[in-house]
């Protein structure tokens, strides 16, 4: 069930998010996609409001370890492991701190979050929902389509069955659906 309760339920609780004067928090998951910066972009134009707070969150993926024989040194792959994982780090520092300046010259009040992958991405995202009393999730798709969905599994499907809240699944930009 989505949201955890019935449906109508959760219409209910997004048209009142929708015509509510209150301050929202909006928790939005960003990555280095075109799919992200849509997903931003149509918040920007179709669902902000002065009062909202943005939280932009970043699940950071650990590079994979690389596989060496037995004989690989293995102290020289823990330094060359280590810078790999200070730059991807970096990287995703940076991908927010875009977004955060995405947000200035928007006007938009915004605080970022960068989180690590224990789990999947998206049981991180609705974790973050949670733990910083989001009223509403935000998130892309990639346009996977059906079979790639249940071969790759998709955030954007984990987030939409596991939130508590509603979720708002902004489709990709050329989307025929």
């Amino acid at each position: 069930m989505i949201c955890g309760f019935f449906y109508g339920l959760c219409l209910l609780k997004l048209d009142f998010l929708i015509m509510s004067t209150a301050n929202r928090t909006i928790l939005m998951a960003v990555d280095d996609t075109e799919t992200t910066l849509h997903a931003f972009e149509w918040y920007i134009e179709n669902f902000h409001r002065s009062e909202d707070v943005l939280v932009l969150t970043h699940v950071h993926r650990m590079p994979e370890l690389p596989t060496m024989g037995l004989m690989a040194g293995t102290i020289a792959m823990s330094e060359s492991y280590e810078l790999v994982i200070r730059a991807s780090i970096e990287k995703s520092k940076q991908l927010l701190a875009s977004y955060e300046n995405r947000c200035k010259d928007h006007q938009v009040h915004s605080r970022i979050i960068l989180a690590d992958d224990h789990h999947s991405p998206g049981h991180v995202i609705c974790k973050l929902a949670k733990s910083n009393e989001a009223d509403v999730i935000i998130t892309g798709q990639r346009g996977l389509g059906k079979l790639g969905r249940v071969f790759l599994g998709s955030t954007s499907d984990y987030v939409l069955h596991h939130a508590h809240i509603p979720v708002i699944v902004v489709p990709p930009k050329n989307s025929d659906h």
